[in-house]
């Protein structure tokens, strides 16, 4: 009898502490954790007919959830609608930095914002010299670089 209690008890407790995750949520976390099964992947590697490079990443990874962006980080900085203010950056939005060369004020550079931990910005993205990784916005070489945040997935 206590043991049937106790499953009473403990089914009703996890479906009244269930939370409602909207679908652009949903899609945030599908992205992300698709995201992260390419950690350590190296720079320009080929996944079916993608090649990871920087914005063939984020595409790719787009694809995942049925958004379709541009191929390029040129053209990645005009999809989806700007976020004003990277505070309010949220995970699967995409982040846009400048080339190599910090004084040029073109897109070079593209990743996808993971999460925020101790009022910092975390990014996963390809990287020429890691490959796929995670990174941060104090990184003094992204945070010269960085220019927008593109919302593509939207609410």
């Amino acid at each position: 009898m206590r043991f049937i209690f106790l499953l009473i008890l403990l089914f009703s407790t996890n479906a009244y502490n269930q939370q409602v995750v909207s679908p652009g949520e949903q899609m945030r976390q599908k992205i992300l954790i698709n995201a992260e099964k390419h950690l350590g992947r190296r720079y320009r590697s080929k996944v079916d007919k993608h090649v990871f490079d920087c914005s063939g990443y984020v595409k790719y990874l787009m694809a995942g959830i049925d958004k379709n962006v541009t191929r390029s980080s040129v053209s990645q900085i005009h999809d989806g609608k700007r976020v004003k203010d990277i505070r309010h950056a949220r995970p699967g939005d995409i982040l846009v930095f400048k080339g190599r060369n910090p004084r040029n004020n073109r897109p070079g550079h593209v990743g996808l914002v993971h999460h925020w931990g101790n009022d910092t910005l975390y990014f996963i993205h390809s990287s020429v010299t890691k490959g796929v990784c995670i990174d941060h916005m104090y990184d003094p070489y992204y945070s010269k670089r960085f220019l927008q945040v593109r919302n593509v997935i939207g609410d």
